[in-house]
């Protein structure tokens, strides 16, 4: 199977796409600005909101889509729509106008906004940012589509190898810790699985690009249980041998997913670690990383 995936040279999707080399897939990668270093069978430079894709992708055979590219980050909402919203908006025209039968969308938990409860796949969205905004756009582009098979995977916090510890909480704290430095948290009970590691996820891409689907399907990921915020901290600096003072705040700002029920896309063969199980094997990556840099 020929499969394009965006954004390969992103954290995700350089482990997703190494991930499918190794079992077989013929992989297309594009990107914008940043090289890919990872093992991919072809490399398309591509800016997906600017170009004409049928010429940028003639000659290439492509039996599905994996679209992972867009705006992380951003002052201005004109940033997310030109490269999230009209990036994603051409990307699927095109799968649609050359019979492309499977679309995978890499969606975010941001697009349920602020939270007080366990979200899955039904739940209602609060207060969105625009990232999350314009997340859930391309979500309903992508289902109002004519292709056949459509799925949404929304994507919490993930953790694997090669990852930016500049960004978000988990890696950030990570980063502090391997530096020694006082990490402050807050809502210390609060039970939390928004996580998840690179290859689980990697592992449920491929059972979804082998599984014959019709329609729009929409997945949350998350890990297989819940473990206290304070708990996932603690194995954390247990794990890097830190000496990192952990110092308690009072909760500001808006409150995000932290639960998620799994159970709908466990019926579709997704696996995950447990909490402890997905932070013990990222301090590994990292501390391996650190020592072979």
């Amino acid at each position: 199977m020929n499969v394009l995936v965006t954004g390969v040279s992103g954290f995700i999707g350089s482990n997703l796409a190494s991930y499918l080399v190794k079992e077989g897939y013929y992989m297309i990668g594009t990107y914008n600005s940043r090289v890919p270093k990872n093992a991919v069978n072809k490399v398309i430079p591509c800016n997906l909101a600017a170009e004409d894709l049928k010429r940028t992708f003639d000659g290439v055979q492509i039996d599905a889509v994996i679209h992972l590219a867009g705006q992380m980050t951003g002052n201005y909402i004109c940033d997310y729509l030109d490269n999230t919203v009209n990036a994603s908006r051409k990307l699927i025209q095109y799968a649609q106008e050359q019979g492309i039968p499977k679309f995978i969308y890499i969606s975010s938990i941001a697009t349920y906004g602020e939270t007080n409860c366990e979200v899955d796949e039904n739940s209602d969205r609060t207060n969105l940012d625009d990232y999350g905004t314009t997340k859930y756009i391309c979500e309903r582009m992508l289902e109002d589509s004519n292709i056949l098979s459509r799925i949404v995977i929304r994507q919490p916090r993930t953790l694997g190898k090669k990852c930016d510890l500049s960004y978000p909480w988990l890696p950030k704290t990570a980063d502090k810790m391997l530096h020694n430095e006082t990490v402050y948290y807050m809502n210390p009970d609060l039970m939390y699985n928004n996580l998840l590691y690179a290859d689980d996820f990697s592992d449920f891409i491929q059972k979804l690009l082998d599984k014959e689907m019709e329609g729009f399907y929409r997945f949350v990921l998350g890990a297989k249980d819940k473990m206290k915020v304070l708990n996932i901290l603690q194995c954390m600096k247990n794990n890097l041998g830190s000496s990192s003072q952990l110092i308690e705040r009072e909760p500001t700002g808006r409150n995000t997913c932290y639960a998620i029920d799994t159970s709908y896309a466990e019926r579709y063969g997704f696996q995950s670690r447990s909490s402890e199980e997905i932070i013990m094997q990222f301090c590994k990556d990292i501390l391996w990383e650190k020592e072979n840099a």
